[in-house]
């Protein structure tokens, strides 16, 4: 359960919070989180091919095959392997080990992973170093050890989990870390470290993972050679997202390179790596988003590599990959690679025709944190929104002196405006309901017309929505609804805004707001993405089509259900029973995306919206 899940129960439940919940085989060459991916069961089916952004290494041979450990006998304190006989520290035993020349000497070391035979320690990497000419029988004693940082999740609920892999001339990347179940604290759950042999071993560079529940599975892999030609072993780090479960959709794989060249002074980042790593995923999905055959499988190729940058990049506020030693803040900076895969994900919605999903879509892509928007790029992509979802322009936009009672805080709520059958407008205020005629500019009191709740309730009362936000780990929103005494907690299909706005224990708002609630759930767009709640099963889905739900006052929908109006950054969204389009006004433009609570006649030829606290309402062609 969410810390801000728990203080709704504090502040809604007097009698108690009721409705508050509290190995796969051995595969060389790659360090991550088998019994994470178990878990996983068979969330890797349909998954699309691997995608990759990884640029060639400067030579394009890429990286020398990485030597995976030799595993121990179970139980072992003293374990011969190889030509090694081999003492583990007292109370722990071998889990698994790699024998090489280490430091150069031409005698054979060692680097094994020790631990405790029970509980939830994650262990240790040991360190032997052998001696040219010394008796192969004689035990050796470790000569160093590398443990993790105590925050790493330590719980004896917790399993154990080490991989261990000989890398480059001299060294070894190792993970240590543990499989919890879903707990209430998100301390890291792995750690990763790149240590290299010699007189002494030292550690070069080590970072934490952090595994939320139901995140993509992710996994790294280290290369180490001369990157920039200098005679020095660089170090990259191969960083792959693949899969998730409920309530995301499984993701295809992914990859993106976070580089650090070696010079005299110490590790510098090659951020460029990162950015072509990212460059080439956009590629590819654009690509795609332009065959017919390929384009739906983008917007799932785009939302993974949104979810590898929040990942890696301690820029998306929530990344799972955090350097404690040797590679300081891994910070991506500008990325236009973001907004490109953004806009492949428009291209991909206008060539499978939905404009509705096109238009949110640019909005998201505009947003891409760090970014110059290059305006003729925009101007391209409003293009192929507008090629599926004509423009028209008002006829006449007035301001209405009536004052809208919106809903206040960030708890979703039904708008103060609505459209008759008769195309007359109704505005909710503080006293009363007001009729608006669009072409005379009348306004009067609706005395016959009580004044609509702003709380957005389930048809039997017993549910009300009362929040949506991002719980701060980078995965999925979550919807919040109140039952009685109780409170429930929905994860959402629809990933975090990026950029580094989630931040404390109680997490941030998310923009959503309803569109209708009927018998197969509440039907509503959450940061741009429409969804379709149930809350009294715990699921939440992609809504594909409208549902047959009845209408009601203040909902963004037409008198008769059959026509949706939805604000976005390039217009009016209107989708009906004919052809899309986009409703626009000379007076409007540039603050198209802060218009709020957003109304529709039957005839779709009448909108009228909020903004700044006033409402308008415009008058267009009849389509």
């Amino acid at each position: 359960m969410s810390p801000r899940v728990a203080a709704m129960c504090l502040l809604l439940a007097a009698a108690g919070c009721h409705g508050c919940r509290e190995d796969h085989p051995y595969v060389p060459y790659a360090i991550g989180s088998s019994e994470h991916e178990r878990d996983r069961g068979d969330a890797g089916e349909g998954v699309a091919p691997t995608t990759s952004g990884e640029p060639l290494a400067p030579d394009a041979g890429g990286p020398a095959p990485a030597e995976p450990a030799v595993m121990a006998p179970p139980a072992t304190a003293r374990w011969t392997v190889g030509s090694l006989v081999l003492d583990a520290p007292p109370g722990l035993f071998f889990v698994s080990g790699v024998v090489r020349d280490f430091d150069g000497d031409g005698a054979p070391d060692a680097f094994a992973v020790v631990r405790p035979s029970e509980g939830g320690d994650p262990g240790q990497l040991a360190f032997y170093r052998g001696t040219p000419g010394a008796p192969s029988t004689a035990p050796l004693e470790p000569q160093g050890t590398f443990a993790p940082p105590q925050a790493l999740a330590r719980e004896a609920t917790c399993a154990p989990n080490a991989r261990l892999f000989g890398v480059g001339a001299r060294s070894v990347l190792v993970e240590l870390g543990v499989v919890c179940p879903p707990r209430t604290t998100t301390p890291p759950d792995r750690w990763v470290a790149l240590v290299s042999g010699g007189t002494a071993a030292r550690m070069r560079l080590a970072a934490t993972i952090v595994d939320p529940p139901g995140a993509p599975a992710l996994s790294v892999e280290a290369d180490l050679s001369d990157r920039d030609g200098d005679g020095r072993e660089d170090v990259a780090l191969r960083v792959t997202l693949e899969g998730g479960s409920a309530p995301l959709e499984p993701g295809p794989r992914v990859t993106a390179l976070v580089a650090w060249l070696d010079r005299p002074a110490g590790w510098s980042r090659d951020a460029s790596a990162t950015e072509s790593s990212f460059a080439s995923l956009a590629s590819q999905a654009m690509a795609r988003a332009r065959s017919p055959r390929e384009a739906p499988s983008v917007p799932s190729l785009v939302q993974q590599t949104r979810a590898l940058w929040r990942a890696v990049c301690a820029d998306g506020g929530a990344p799972r990959l955090v350097g404690v030693a040797g590679t300081g803040t891994i910070t991506c900076g500008s990325t236009r690679a973001l907004e490109d895969a953004g806009l492949a994900e428009v291209k991909s919605y206008v060539t499978t025709g939905d404009a509705l999903r096109a238009a949110l879509a640019l909005d998201r892509a505009r947003v891409s944190p760090g970014t110059a928007r290059p305006p003729a790029k925009l101007a391209e992509a409003r293009a192929w929104v507008e090629s599926i979802a004509p423009a028209a322009t008002s006829h006449a936009v007035r301001a209405i002196a009536a004052v809208p009672q919106s809903g206040k805080g960030h708890e979703p709520a039904w708008g103060p405006l609505a459209f008759e059958a008769s195309g007359k407008l109704l505005v909710r205020t503080r006293a009363g309901v007001v009729r608006v005629d669009p072409e005379a500019g009348d306004e009067a009191s609706a005395d016959d017309v009580t004044a609509w709740p702003s709380a957005v309730v389930s048809p039997d009362a017993s549910l009300r929505w009362i929040e949506t936000y991002d719980a701060c780990d980078g995965v999925a929103l979550h919807a919040t609804f109140a039952s009685g005494d109780d409170v429930r907690d929905v994860a959402l299909p629809v990933p975090p805004p990026l950029g580094d706005r989630c931040a404390g224990s109680r997490g941030a708002p998310a923009r959503a707001f309803p569109v209708a609630w009927g018998p197969g759930g509440l039907e509503a767009v959450v940061e741009g993405e429409p969804v379709l709640i149930t809350p009294e099963s715990n699921r939440a889905s992609f809504l594909a089509a409208p549902l047959d739900s009845p209408t009601r006052l203040g909902a963004p929908r037409s008198p008769d259900g059959k026509t949706l109006v939805v604000a976005t950054s390039v217009g009016l969204l209107v989708r009906g029973t004919g052809k899309p389009r986009l409703l626009r006004a000379a007076e409007l433009e540039g603050t198209w995306s802060e218009q709020r609570d957003c109304v529709v006649s039957n005839d779709a030829a009448r909108a009228a919206c909020v903004h700044a606290g006033k409402a308008w309402v415009g008058t267009w062609d009849v389509p």
